[in-house]
C-alpha cells in the first residue's frame, strides 16, 4: 500500500490525530461541552496519546502542531497558519534535527505547508491532484518509482477511509462481540487483497529512476505556485509536466554507458549499460550462504537483490534486464536467483553449458515460463547492438563448478572487459591456448583467491586495472595476499569493494570520455590501489 500512496490511512500517522481531534470537536459542539474546556483537556490527552501508540515520528509532529495552536490560543495570541507551522516545524527539528533528512519528514512538513496555501474553494478531487503532484517529487527521489493508480485509488479510498472504515472501527470497538463484524472483517481482507494485487503489479509501476536534487527542488516549488491558482490546466501544470517527462527521459535515455560492481559483501553482481537506447545486462546475482543454526538463533536476514541490486537498478531508470548472465551454480554468485526472477522482469537468462543440470536452476526455467533461458559454450557470440559478448568458456558441458564458469570477453566502447566468474587457473591457461587477446579492464576471479587470476592470465592479457568484489573481514581471506602479489609483479593496480564500495566505470557515448567513480572512498592508498 506504500507504494499505492495510502499507507497512511492504514498505518498510524498525523492523519489520524487530525481526524480524532476532528471527531472529538464535533462531537462535544453536539453535546454543549465549552470548547475551552476540551482544549485544555488534550493538552494532556495529546502527548499521552502520542506515547500509546508508540511515539512514531509522523504522530509526534500532528501532536505538537496540535498543541502548539491551543497554547497560542489560549495565551491569546493571534497568529497566522504559517506562524503556528513555523513554530511546529523549529520544535519538532529541535527534538529530532534528522527528520528532515527523511522521507516522512519532507514529506509530512511539505505537505502540511502545501494544505495552507491549497485555494480554499478547490475541490476535492483538484486538491487531491494538487497534493499528489507536490508529494510526488518527494517519493520518485527515495523510492525511485510511482504507481500510475496512486491518483484513482485516493480518490476512491481517502473518503471511504474517513467516512467508512474509520467509523465502523470506533464502531466495533464498543460492540466487538457482534457477528456482523466477521462480515465486515471479510470484506476489509477483501479489499486489502485487492489493493496488495494492485500495488505488487509491474504493469502499473513506472520507473522514473532518482531525480536529481535540483529538479526535485524545481519540481515543489513549481507545484506551490500550482496548488495556490484555482485552475487545473494551466502553465504551472505544463511546466511541472515538462520538468518531471524531461527527468525521466534522462534516467531512461542516458547519453552514457557504465559497468557497475555492485557491492554485495561476500558475491559477485555486476551491472553492464549501454546508452541512449538502453540495454541493460547483469552478471550473477549474489547470495549468502546459510549455515545450520539452533531454532532460537534463526534470524530474518535480508538479501542483496531487494536491497542493493534492485534498489540500484530502479535508481538508474531500469524497469528490466535484457540478458542475466549466470557464472556458475554457487550461491554467491546465483542465489538470489529465485528472489530477482520474482521481484524484477528479465528477459532472458544465459548461463555455460551443463549449469541447466543444477536443481535451482531447472526449478527457475519450469516456474518463469516467460523467460529465454539459453546454454553458452566457448565459441558463441552474443551480439546485443552496442555490445558483443564472446564467450571464452566453458567448452564442454560441466556440472557449474568453478572450473566450469561462464566466462566472458566483452568490447564496450573501445575497451575490453573480462569477466571470468570463479574460473580457476587451469581454465584460464586452457583459454589462453585458444585466444590471444589484451584486456583494459579485468573482473578478477573468485574475489581475488589464490586459485584464480594466475600469472599467464595477467601476462598475456596485460590489463590495466583489476576489479575485486568480496565482502569486509571474509571467513575467506579474500583477496589473497598471493594474488595481489600477482598484481603488484604485473604493475597492475586494483579496486576492491570492500574497500570502495560499489565501482562504476562510466563512458560517454558522443566522446572518448571515461570515468570511474567509487560510492566510498577508500581505506587508504598504499602499495597500488588507485585513487577515485
Amino acid at each position: 500500500m506504500s507504494v499505492l500512496g495510502i499507507i497512511h490511512l492504514f498505518s498510524l500517522s498525523g492523519l489520524h490525530v487530525l481526524l480524532i481531534l476532528t471527531l472529538i470537536r464535533k462531537l462535544t459542539s453536539f453535546l454543549k461541552i465549552p470548547l475551552e474546556l476540551i482544549d485544555t483537556l488534550m493538552l494532556f490527552l495529546l502527548p499521552s496519546y502520542g506515547i500509546l501508540v508508540g511515539s512514531k515520528s509522523g504522530i509526534w509532529r500532528a501532536v505538537v502542531l496540535a498543541m502548539v495552536g491551543i497554547v497560542f490560543k489560549k495565551l491569546g495570541w493571534s497568529l497566522s497558519s504559517l506562524d503556528i507551522f513555523s513554530v511546529t516545524l523549529l520544535i519538532c527539528l529541535f527534538v529530532d534535527p534528522l527528520a528532515i533528512t527523511t522521507m516522512g519528514g519532507q514529506l509530512s512538513f511539505l505537505l502540511a505547508f502545501a494544505i495552507m496555501y491549497l485555494y480554499k474553494n478547490t475541490k476535492f478531487i483538484c486538491a487531491t491532484l494538487k497534493m499528489n503532484l507536490v508529494s510526488l517529487p518527494i517519493i520518485c527521489f527515495y523510492t525511485y518509482q510511482l504507481n500510475l493508480l496512486t491518483l484513482l485509488v485516493n480518490l476512491i479510498f481517502i473518503p471511504l477511509f474517513t467516512y467508512v472504515i474509520l467509523p465502523l472501527t470506533f464502531i466495533s470497538a464498543l460492540s466487538v462481540k457482534l457477528k456482523i463484524w466477521n462480515n465486515v472483517n471479510d470484506l476489509f481482507e477483501g479489499m486489502y487483497g485487492f489493493l496488495d494485487y494492485f500495488s505488487n503489479g509491474a504493469q502499473f509501476i513506472l520507473v522514473t529512476g532518482k531525480l536529481a536534487i535540483l529538479s526535485v527542488i524545481l519540481l515543489v516549488i513549481i507545484s506551490l505556485f500550482y496548488i495556490e491558482s484555482k485552475s487545473i490546466l494551466n502553465k504551472y501544470l505544463y511546466q511541472y509536466l515538462i520538468v518531471f517527462a524531461a527527468c525521466i527521459m534522462i534516467n531512461k535515455f542516458p547519453l552514457s554507458g557504465s559497468v557497475n560492481i555492485i557491492d554485495v559483501g561476500q558475491g559477485d553482481s555486476i551491472l553492464v549499460t549501454t546508452p541512449l537506447i538502453r540495454k541493460t545486462f547483469l552478471i550473477d546475482t549474489a547470495g549468502k550462504l546459510k549455515f545450520m543454526t539452533k531454532p532460537w538463533a534463526k534470524r530474518n536476514s535480508s538479501n542483496q537483490v531487494e536491497h542493493s541490486t534492485i534498489p540500484f537498478l530502479k535508481s538508474q531508470g531500469i524497469s528490466k534486464i535484457d540478458i542475466l548472465f549466470l557464472s556458475h551454480k554457487d550461491v554467491d554468485h546465483i542465489g538470489n536467483l529465485d528472489i530477482l526472477l520474482n521481484k524484477f522482469p528479465v528477459r532472458q537468462v544465459n548461463f555455460g553449458i551443463g549449469l541447466n543440470q543444477n536443481l535451482r536452476i531447472q526449478n527457475v526455467i519450469r516456474t518463469h515460463p516467460e523467460i529465454e533461458f539459453k546454454s553458452r559454450q566457448q565459441g558463441d557470440v552474443i551480439k546485443t547492438g552496442f555490445i558483443n559478448w564472446q564467450v571464452l568458456w566453458p567448452k564442454v558441458k560441466g556440472k557449474g563448478e568453478n572450473s566450469d564458469s561462464l566466462t566472458l570477453l566483452a568490447r564496450i566502447k573501445d575497451k575490453n572487459w573480462l569477466f571470468t566468474g570463479d574460473l580457476d587457473i587451469p581454465s584460464e591457461q586452457k583459454i589462453l591456448k585458444n585466444y590471444q587477446f589484451k584486456v583494459d579492464y579485468l573482473k578478477l576471479g573468485h574475489h581475488g583467491s589464490k586459485t584464480a587470476t594466475g600469472d599467464e592470465l595477467l601476462e598475456k592479457t596485460q590489463p590495466k586495472l583489476g576489479l575485486i568484489s568480496a565482502g569486509i573481514n571474509n571467513r575467506y581471506g579474500h583477496p589473497n595476499i598471493e594474488t595481489l602479489k600477482r598484481l603488484e609483479n604485473h604493475q597492475v593496480k586494483y579496486l576492491n569493494t570492500a574497500d570502495y564500495g560499489m565501482i562504476s566505470w562510466y563512458y560517454d557515448f558522443f566522446s572518448n570520455r571515461e570515468k570511474i567513480t567509487t560510492f566510498l572512498k577508500g581505506d587508504s592508498f598504499e602499495n597500488n590501489r588507485i585513487k577515485k
